[in-house]
């Protein structure tokens, strides 16, 4: 246990810098990009991540899994946003590789300006987009001599975002490690998001570091059950959660969970809580992930996988 504290000290040590106090972030949709079944389980997947989707969440659990996997899914997020993700996972000899795209689009965004008046008259409508390209690697027993059962990864981020006439670009990394302590127990820590500034203009905003530590326990065969804590270190907010998977016969799973976190006060009391299902049948799949977020709407997310 205490090789375990001591390298999850060193992972941690590099975002105090960050830690500095709230502020403004940009590139926000990293937030959220995640997998119908990592969405369906609250976010609490980091140390479950035993699909392509671990692209998006934490890299080391690529090597959890030896199949290849290529994954698609898509939703109309808030306010008519639509996002969306594709990822794979290979393998070459004993090392695990992944590949995750993320995007995100908003349009019928108004514009306004001033005219002599004084008046803010409608000059028409602009759209927003971000894209974040991931490539990602992931070893079994990184230190087998000294810390048996850890797998660790790490992934390059390239992000650019556009509003409007105006883009900026960033890069970024993730690393993260799963300790394999038991038969049924798992233990994760992932630091995902320290990279560059973004800058559209004169001022530059810090990507959302993400700092997520994470347990999974294997109930039995069919059930999964996993806790999960994210804090986002220049936002100062800090998100537990907890999530559940049910298999029925290996072909059939429904899941659930709940963040802590939201402002339910105003979004209501079902804000945070998360429901889903996945089907699987001869190496394909399809996922399925609600979130409602009170008079904001709801979140429906669909994704699609094929393992070969």
């Amino acid at each position: 246990m205490r090789k375990i504290f001591i390298f999850s000290l060193l992972l941690v040590l590099p975002a105090g810098a960050y830690a500095s106090g709230a502020g403004t972030t940009a590139a926000n949709f990293l937030k959220v990009a995640m997998s119908p079944r990592a969405v369906s389980m609250a976010g609490a997947f980091s140390a479950l991540a035993n699909d392509s989707g671990a692209v998006f969440v934490n890299p080391a659990g690529l090597a959890q899994f030896e199949e290849r996997e290529a994954a698609l899914d898509f939703s109309t997020y808030l306010q008519d946003a639509k996002m969306g993700n594709i990822s794979y996972a290979g393998r070459a000899g004993d090392n695990r590789f992944g590949f995750g795209a993320t995007f995100l689009t908003v349009g019928g965004i108004e514009r306004r300006g001033d005219d002599v008046a004084g008046s803010v008259p409608e000059l028409g409508t602009f759209g927003a987009d971000d894209l974040a390209v991931t490539l990602a690697y992931a070893k079994k027993e990184i230190m087998p001599e000294s810390m048996p059962r850890l797998d660790g990864g790490f992934s390059v981020k390239f992000i650019r975002s556009t509003i409007y006439t105006k883009s900026a670009f960033a890069i970024a990394a993730d690393a993260g490690v799963i300790y394999r302590a038991t038969g049924k127990t798992n233990i994760s820590l992932a630091l995902q998001n320290l990279g560059t500034k973004m800058k559209f203009d004169e001022e530059a905003d810090p990507l959302p570091v993400c700092l997520r530590a994470g347990m999974l326990y294997r109930a039995s065969e069919k059930l999964n059950l996993a806790g999960e804590v994210s804090e986002y270190l220049q936002d100062e907010q800090i998100y537990p959660a907890v999530g559940a998977e049910y298999w029925f016969r290996k072909a059939f799973a429904l899941r659930g969970g709940y963040k802590f976190g939201y402002d339910t006060s105003n979004l209501g009391a079902e804000v945070g809580l998360s429901l889903g299902f996945g089907v699987k049948v001869a190496g394909l799949g399809v996922d399925y992930a609600f979130l409602p977020f009170g008079e904001l709407g709801s979140i429906h997310r669909f994704g699609f996988w094929l393992q070969f």
